[in-house]
């Protein structure tokens, strides 16, 4: 954990996507609920900063979303995904704070560009082989920072497409 605590700027965001297993299972297609749940439990005994996050899908009650926004967490706008759910062509410049500060990490370990690439198609690394530090770092990540950081990151394969940023 002091690992993931020494990375500046690094903003970690866990989408749990529901207060109940079910609804995680639902929206998610995973049963590990309470392996998410243990791990922020760990997370916050060890001090590292961290937002829980939900989508506010159409099959999630809007009461179920309101306690989750009560318990301290964030609903996400259901959006385009990259451009994967819904066609969407970017019509201005972009530089989008996800992809300057974030890191998505899917169940397996694999880390992507945001929440907002769910078939990993921005693959920076894999944790089980390498650090976070070594991704958070790595060149391929850099370059979709320096682009973001200069509003050209409408030029990424999947940025482009994003109703982000």
């Amino acid at each position: 954990m002091q690992q993931i605590k020494d990375i500046p700027d690094l903003r970690i965001n866990i989408s749990i996507n529901g207060l109940k297993p079910e609804t995680r299972n639902s929206l998610m297609g995973l049963d590990d609920f309470w392996k998410v749940y243990q791990m922020m439990q760990h997370m916050t005994a060890e001090g590292v900063k961290y937002r829980v996050s939900m989508v506010s899908h159409p099959s999630v009650s809007i009461k179920e979303q309101q306690e989750f926004v009560e318990s301290g967490g964030i609903v996400i706008q259901y959006q385009s995904w990259c451009g994967e759910m819904y066609p969407y062509t970017r019509k201005r410049w972009t530089s989008c704070i996800r992809a300057l500060h974030g890191l998505a990490i899917n169940y397996q370990g694999e880390v992507s560009l945001c929440c907002f690439d769910p078939f990993n198609k921005a693959n920076f690394g894999d944790l089980k082989k390498e650090s976070i530090k070594d991704v958070w770092k790595s060149p391929r990540r850099e370059e979709y920072k320096r682009l973001h950081c200069i509003g050209r990151g409408h030029e990424l394969p999947l940025c482009e497409n994003c109703t982000e940023g």
